[in-house]
């Protein structure tokens, strides 16, 4: 298994009770993968991928990436673990908005202090590979919301991570492009072999995963 989490347990303390978002999560992903996580707005589904993504630390539990619990390392080794290893694709893209399309893309090589040179190279073959290379030095107000959702996932792919997890990758788009990007997150996953997760409310994406988990009050039905 390349990634697995254990009793995952996540609250706040709230007034008058605690608020339980997460209640115990077990599951554990080949490599390889495709796998969705399919729930209801409010369901935790948001949450159990920012734990499985190294984002944020649960109450109680582990995450394990390759056998190693993420959350007993420091906080910087962390970082640079998710830095290499774990690429994420958020809803609302957070694209830099001063930057263009490769500039973007580029910034995750650099802060890991590859080389200028080949990290654009590789940052112009990923705009190839999703369709913009037309568009890499458009700033994000220049480009639309499927243009920029699909820059996002060339940034997260931009070390090679064993990981690509998507959070509502679709949830801003219409049917049309949000079809065109679980298209390309198909295509992705098939040729790089790399291990993909998506948080969704979306049928139409668990029905295109290899493998569907339903979240439903905290907990994996």
């Amino acid at each position: 298994m390349i990634l697995e989490a254990k009793n995952l347990h996540k609250h706040y303390n709230a007034k008058p009770a605690k608020i339980h978002v997460l209640r115990g999560i077990d599951l554990n992903i080949a490599k390889g993968e495709f796998v969705s996580i399919l729930g209801a707005s409010g369901a935790g589904k948001s949450t159990l991928l920012h734990f499985l993504a190294g984002l944020d630390k649960p109450n109680k539990g582990e995450v394990l990436l390759n056998g190693q619990n993420i959350y007993t390392i420091k906080d910087k080794q962390r970082a640079l673990l998710r830095n290499r290893d774990i690429g994420v694709v958020f809803q609302f893209y957070h694209l830099l908005p001063e930057f263009s399309a490769i500039d973007n893309i580029m910034l995750p090589a650099l802060i890991a202090k590859q080389k200028t040179r080949a990290v654009k190279v590789k940052a112009e073959e990923l705009l190839n590979e999703v369709g913009l290379i037309n568009r890499k030095e458009h700033k994000p107000a220049a480009l639309s919301g499927g243009e920029q959702q699909r820059v996002a996932i060339a940034r997260a792919l931009i070390n090679s991570p064993q990981l690509l997890l998507c959070d509502e990758p679709t949830g801003n788009l219409d049917s049309h492009t949000g079809q065109k990007v679980c298209d390309l997150l198909v295509r992705l996953n098939k040729i790089l072999n790399i291990t993909l997760i998506i948080a969704t409310h979306s049928k139409v994406i668990a029905d295109i995963s290899s493998r569907t988990l339903l979240i439903k009050d905290g907990k994996i039905e």
